[in-house]
């Protein structure tokens, strides 16, 4: 019985093993999903505004929702690799029955995939989306060359 027992402790101890590798991994899978989340937020009190962030050769461009807002409103700041975007918006005057924006406007900030050109960045304001351009520090484009 001696050999059984032998042999299931190895069992245990292996599968014990690969327990706290899979811990492991998820532990540090978990950290990166949350260090992605801190940096991708508003502040309290704030409602954060959705962004579709899309990417060309040459630029990265955020289409910002901001219902309610005029561009007088909007403070937008851009550093080499993060995006910056408040809002305040002017409640209205009249009861509400039910809100579900806050009267404080919007805020967030995320940290950009690639780093950009602050001093270039381009941004309109229409029909309650802020369009911003943001030029790519390092553009790499592929050039033919002639071989002799």
């Amino acid at each position: 019985m001696t050999s059984n027992s032998s042999d299931l402790d190895r069992m245990i101890s292996k599968a014990a093993t690969e327990a706290a590798k899979m811990g492991s991994q998820a532990q540090q899978a978990a950290k990166k999903l949350f260090d992605q989340m801190s940096t991708d937020q508003g502040e309290k009190g704030y409602d954060l505004p959705t962004i579709d962030l899309l990417d060309t050769n040459e630029e990265l461009i955020a289409l910002v929702a901001l219902p309610g807002a005029t561009k007088d409103q909007i403070d937008l700041k851009v550093t080499e690799d993060s995006l910056a975007i408040g809002a305040q918006t002017t409640p209205k005057e009249m009861k509400y029955l039910r809100r579900e924006t806050s009267p404080k406007g919007f805020k967030r900030e995320i940290k950009l995939p690639e780093e950009i050109k602050p001093e270039q960045v381009k941004a309109s304001y229409d029909n309650g989306i802020l369009e911003v351009h943001m030029p790519k520090l390092v553009v790499i484009s592929r050039q033919k060359v002639q071989v002799d």
